[in-house]
């Protein structure tokens, strides 16, 4: 009697275990898997963020020396142009928006030293969803861009975004609500105005809008 209680309490104690054990293996099995889905939720969420509707509302930005110009009537023409092209509604963000939204500056104050930001901040005001923030010469150096490092723009810029590299002019498309740059566009020759910068850009609107 007592070898067969004996037994009983072995044979428990080790089911027991077992039970134990496979528990903890599909608890961690569960764990993991849950790991796995949620990153690939954040991997879907961060792929989505890069996707741009065609019917968005993208306002056009000219630099000269960091800060928003009014864009010379050749260039005007060539953004013309490619919004005929495209589905995305594309016009000028006048100089006039942009006074509308920065603060004034007190007597004896200090001008802010991110123009970039205040012109996003203009566009996001006026109704646009993206501003195509765009420069030539020492505005589209590398590494930088509007005059400043890319790190001190206010920008959220990938590492393998075309922004870090260098061109004769250079544009990026940026989230107005929330600095993220989506994609950037380049060109080499800009000898009869920013045609070939325009085309690039018809380039990056289609890879993001598909």
């Amino acid at each position: 009697m007592r070898t067969f209680l004996k037994t009983a309490a072995i044979t428990a104690f080790i089911t027991g275990f077992a039970n134990t054990a496979f528990a903890l293996t599909t608890t961690e099995a569960l764990e993991t898997t849950g790991v796995r889905f949620e990153t690939l939720e954040k991997e879907a969420a961060l792929a989505s963020e890069h996707y741009l509707p065609r019917t968005s509302k993208i306002g056009i930005a000219r630099l000269d020396g960091g800060r928003l110009i009014p864009t010379p009537f050749g260039e005007e023409f060539d953004w013309e142009l490619l919004s005929r092209r495209t589905t995305a509604n594309i016009s000028i963000l006048s100089a006039g928006d942009y006074l509308k939204y920065i603060p004034e500056i007190p007597f004896n104050g200090v001008d802010t030293d991110n123009k970039i930001d205040e012109v996003r901040l203009t566009a996001a005001n006026e109704g646009y969803s993206h501003v195509l923030i765009y420069g030539v010469g020492s505005d589209a150096h590398l590494s930088s861009f509007g005059g400043k490092a890319l790190i001190e723009t206010g920008l959220i810029v990938d590492e393998d975004c075309q922004s870090w590299t260098q061109a004769k002019a250079k544009a990026l498309l940026v989230n107005a609500h929330t600095g993220e740059v989506l994609g950037a566009a380049k060109a080499d020759n800009i000898t009869y105005n920013i045609g070939e910068l325009a085309d690039d850009v018809e380039r990056l609107l289609k890879e993001l809008s598909q």
